[in-house]
């Protein structure tokens, strides 16, 4: 999917994003604290409300591209029930007291699909039997021909986050190299492992194993490009006698050093290096028209890793979109500044600003300086 415009408000919590127009490529800059986060997650609330989440408060509008060319506009409202959060903590994955849908709207090339309110559902110009009001008709109605292409599209919204132990794919347990290997056929050329849902490493695993197709020896040679002393890429178990009980029906992505007889496993590889390969991974191997969503862009990377994934990004020939945060100049000077987009904020009010509204030079170094002097950047204020 493409984004096109998307607008959102949290009534809970009293905060508000005016109306964004998104590229291809966005960069979101700006001082700290002006909201650059809340947006990325905003957009990821969205895709929590098609799996069936009932947000307390929210309010929203997206325009967006399916890849089958569908313009698609979605937007609706959840009840603000007061003192939700609390019972939200207390009745964690209850689906006691959510709160309801107050609106819920869905045009497809200009044609109303859904239009709901508290009393009634109108699907496709036909009134429905009357549905859970917890949630969303995109999640209810997942099935139907007219709006699996808007929900599978919405999906695809991908909050991409390995700046930690916490965010690390988890590792996948076999019984043994047969059992994974069985249902192979399921994943026997690249487009069935990228519209997969299984996880990044079991896809790295899955692509190595295709002997006519090179994206896993793409992935290894643009690793190869970051770091020359790594000669060789694996995703295997472990088969050290010295590899604890409990560890060996693991699998491991693993990396092979030049003058080094052993393999470094993904337990003991460095994390900028570690998160540079999924992020690789990532780009080759996700569904087409993943939207990616990464906060604070140089997390745990070298300068040396940021520069060779901003290529990558740039010159990818997929159908992908990239909404990323940023502080780092390095990253701000190599985009080109058409794609930044200045966020600035004014009490609970947050707007994302193009560059097309300030006398900026046809230079990258030049624009970059003069975004360092602008008074929204420095402070973060909208300027009145």
């Amino acid at each position: 999917m493409k984004i096109i415009r998307f607008s959102f408000e949290d009534k809970e919590l009293e905060w508000k994003l005016e109306e964004i127009k998104f590229n291809k490529l966005n960069l979101l800059v700006g001082a700290s604290g002006v909201g650059k986060t809340q947006i990325l997650k905003a957009l990821l609330i969205l895709k929590e409300i098609v799996e069936g989440e009932s947000p307390n408060g929210v309010k929203w509008f997206i325009e967006f591209e399916t890849l089958g060319n569908q313009n698609c506009i979605w937007e609706g409202e959840f009840e603000n029930k007061k003192g939700f959060p609390l019972i939200e903590g207390i009745l964690k994955d209850s689906k006691i007291n959510r709160p309801k849908i107050t609106f819920e709207k869905l045009d497809i090339n200009g044609k109303e699909i859904v239009n709901r309110n508290n009393e009634t559902i109108v699907f496709n110009g036909q009134q429905t039997l009357k549905l859970l009001k917890e949630e969303s008709i995109l999640h209810l109605l997942k099935e139907e021909d007219l709006i699996k292409p808007v929900y599978e599209s919405l999906r695809k919204i991908n909050f991409s986050d390995y700046s930690d132990s916490v965010n690390a794919p988890k590792l996948v347990s076999i019984n043994n190299i047969a059992s994974i290997e069985k249902p192979f056929e399921e994943f026997d050329n690249i487009e069935k492992i990228q519209n997969s849902e299984i996880g990044i490493i079991l896809k790295l695993f899955y692509s190595s194993k295709i002997e006519n197709d090179n994206t896993f020896s793409r992935i290894k040679q643009r690793f190869n490009d970051i770091f020359p002393q790594i000669e060789d890429i694996k995703v295997a178990t472990l088969n050290s006698k010295d590899v604890p009980s409990y560890l060996k029906d693991f699998l491991f992505i693993q990396i092979k050093q030049e003058n080094v007889t052993k393999w470094i496993d993904q337990l003991r590889i460095s994390s900028g290096m570690f998160r540079t390969l999924l992020q690789l991974s990532e780009l080759y191997l996700c569904k087409e028209g993943t939207v990616f969503l990464i906060d604070e862009f140089e997390n745990s990377l070298g300068i040396n890793c940021i520069n060779e994934i901003t290529t990558d990004i740039l010159t990818s020939r997929r159908q992908l979109q990239f909404i990323l945060t940023s502080h780092h100049p390095y990253i701000i000077n190599n985009i080109e500044f058409k794609n930044w987009k200045l966020v600035t904020r004014n009490g609970g009010i947050i707007k994302a600003h193009d560059m097309s509204e300030f006398n900026f030079g046809n230079s990258k170094h030049e624009a970059f300086m003069q975004l360092l002097q602008l008074d929204e950047y420095q402070t973060g204020q909208e300027q009145l």
